[in-house]
C-alpha cells in the first residue's frame, strides 16, 4: 500500500492505495471513542486480503484521539456532536483532496458505527453506502455491557473492589455506565484489565496476539479522558430514534456482527424488516475485519460492486 498523510481541520488523515487500485475507496471510522486508526492501518499491510482487494482505504483519528492532538484545555470541548461534524467535513474534503472519482463507502466499527449512523441520520441527503460492525442495534446496551465486563474481571481478580463497585452501582440514580470512570479506578492493574476483557471480544487468538503485538510496538495510544468526555455527551441530545435499525435509513447498508462479540451481544438475532442487511460472522467476535479478513473483504467487495 502507498500511504499519503495530511492534516485536515486539525485532524490526522491518510489514504492508502494499492498498486492496482480499482477506483473504489473505503472510509474507515474507528471505535473508542478516544481510540485511533493505527491498528487498522497496520492490518492493511498485515492481511493480504486487504491489499489484494484493490480497494483504497481512508483512515483518520478523531479529534483529541491518537494523532489528532488538541491542547489540554480543549478536552472539555469534545463531544459526539462535534465528531459528527468532523466526519461531515472530512467526507467532503477528502473526496476533493484525494481526487476520488467515486464516493467512498463508509465503514464504521464499534463507536465508529454509532458515529456513521448518527451522521447519516442527521444528513439524510448524503448518499453514502455504509457498513457497520462491532456494534449493537441498541447503542447504549454496549456501554452497560462494557461495565459488566469490568465487573466480571474485578470479581475474579479483586473481590474486595468488586464489592465496592456493586455498592457504587446500587447507589447510583443514573445509568450505571455513567459511573464507569469511578469503577475503572478500582483496578490495580489496567493492563491486566485489558488482557482479561479481551476474552470476551476476541475469538481468533492469532489475530488477538497480532493486535497485542502491534499495540505494544507503536506509540499511538488510546485516550481515556477523550473516551469519558464523549460518552458523557451521549445524553445531551437525541441523535436518532434510539436504535441502529438499518431499515430506517435510505442509504444502502450492511451490518456485520461477530457471533462471539459478547461486548455487543453478538449472539442475539435481531428482528428487522430486511434480514439481508445483517450478516453474522460465526468465527469472529468484536473485530471481524481482523478475525476473518478474507470473508470480510469478500463481503465488502460484494456489497460495493453490487448495483442493486
Amino acid at each position: 500500500m502507498k500511504t499519503k498523510t495530511l492534516i485536515i481541520n486539525d485532524l490526522y488523515v491518510a489514504i492508502h492505495t494499492p498498486k492496482n487500485w480499482n477506483g473504489h475507496c473505503v472510509f474507515y471510522v474507528h471505535g473508542g471513542p478516544g481510540s485511533h486508526s493505527k491498528d487498522f492501518e497496520e492490518g492493511l499491510t498485515h492481511f493480504n486480503a486487504f491489499y489484494e482487494s484493490q480497494l483504497a482505504f481512508i483512515t483518520y483519528d478523531q479529534r483529541g484521539s491518537g494523532r489528532s492532538k488538541i491542547k489540554e484545555n480543549e478536552i472539555k470541548t469534545l463531544n459526539h456532536r462535534g465528531n459528527i461534524e468532523d466526519l461531515k467535513t472530512l467526507l467532503m474534503a477528502t473526496q476533493e483532496v484525494f481526487n476520488l472519482k467515486l464516493p467512498p463507502v463508509l465503514y464504521g466499527h464499534s463507536y465508529g458505527a454509532r458515529l456513521v449512523y448518527d451522521y447519516l441520520w442527521n444528513n439524510p441527503k448524503m448518499d453514502f453506502k455504509f457498513i457497520l460492525s462491532g456494534t449493537s442495534l441498541h447503542p447504549n446496551d454496549c456501554l452497560n455491557t462494557s461495565l459488566g465486563l469490568d465487573l466480571l474481571v474485578l470479581r475474579n481478580s479483586q473481590p474486595k473492589e468488586f464489592k465496592k463497585a456493586v455498592e457504587l452501582i446500587s447507589k447510583a440514580n443514573i445509568e450505571p455506565y455513567e459511573i464507569s470512570p469511578e469503577i475503572r479506578k478500582l483496578f490495580s492493574d489496567l493492563k491486566m484489565r485489558q488482557k482479561e476483557r479481551q476474552k470476551y471480544y476476541w475469538v481468533n487468538e492469532n489475530a488477538m496476539n497480532w493486535w497485542n503485538k502491534i499495540d505494544s510496538e507503536h506509540n499511538v495510544k488510546d485516550s481515556d479522558e477523550a473516551y469519558f468526555k464523549i460518552v458523557s455527551s451521549f445524553n445531551d441530545e437525541t441523535f436518532n430514534s434510539g436504535s441502529f435499525n438499518p431499515c430506517l435509513l435510505k442509504q444502502k447498508s450492511l451490518y456485520i456482527n461477530g457471533f462471539h462479540d459478547y461486548l455487543m451481544n453478538g449472539t442475539i438475532k435481531f428482528n428487522i424488516e430486511d434480514q439481508s442487511k445483517i450478516v453474522r460472522f460465526n468465527t469472529s467476535a468484536h473485530y471481524p475485519h481482523f478475525e476473518e479478513p478474507e470473508l470480510f473483504i469478500k463481503t465488502l467487495l460484494k456489497f460495493i460492486l453490487d448495483d442493486n
